[in-house]
């Protein structure tokens, strides 16, 4: 085999385990129910920056292969079930002091989150991650920007071959479920937004 054909080879083989598989951490928003507690009869806003919302994230999957998302973009979604099964109203703020919007809609609190993410694989033939984590840690401020509230959330998802094989980013909606469900929770059970 001559040496161009063998430097094509390793070119393709290195090519192809650089790639990053591409998955989706958003949980099935449906199961993100509330029936238990009266919603907080407050309006509230949260602020994601243009940074974070674009930011990908590449984290290890299975095979020596890596999975990329966008966790801020993905679970955004999940963090605005949460508030507005919660409370009242809520918004999206350009800013976490976006002080026109916070008295246009009347916003008592905002919420501002941080999301970390992990994942592995003990596969050494598929790429789909078998663990995944979500940690959510999120802020709550008042309208005049007082620090009231401050809560971490860890998610832990766990899959295998025969259940992720018709959905290959099962670990981590598992994972972000669990994060957003404990979250839910803690809104629910702390008294601090129902002074």
């Amino acid at each position: 085999m001559s040496v161009v054909m063998r430097g094509l080879i390793m070119s393709v083989v290195l090519l192809c385990t650089a790639c990053a598989h591409p998955i989706v951490v958003t949980p099935a928003l449906g199961d993100l129910k509330l029936e238990s507690a009266n919603p907080i009869d407050k309006n509230v806003g949260y602020y994601i920056s243009k940074e974070n919302r674009d930011k990908k994230v590449i984290t290890s999957g299975g095979g020596g292969d890596k999975v990329a998302y966008y966790p801020y973009k993905e679970l955004e979604p999940a963090l605005q079930k949460v508030l507005s099964n919660v409370f009242r109203r809520v918004y999206p703020l350009q800013s976490e002091g976006d002080t026109q919007a916070i008295e246009a809609h009347g916003i008592a609190y905002v919420f501002t989150p941080t999301i970390s993410t992990n994942s592995s694989s003990d596969s050494l033939v598929t790429w789909p991650p078998t663990k995944f984590t979500v940690v959510v840690a999120c802020k709550a401020v008042s309208a005049e920007g007082k620090p009231i509230w401050e809560k971490q959330f860890t998610g832990d998802g766990v899959a295998e071959f025969s259940e992720f094989k018709s959905d290959f980013s099962l670990a981590a909606k598992r994972a972000s479920q669990s994060a957003f469900g404990q979250f839910q929770r803690a809104l629910v059970q702390d008294q601090e937004f129902r002074q």
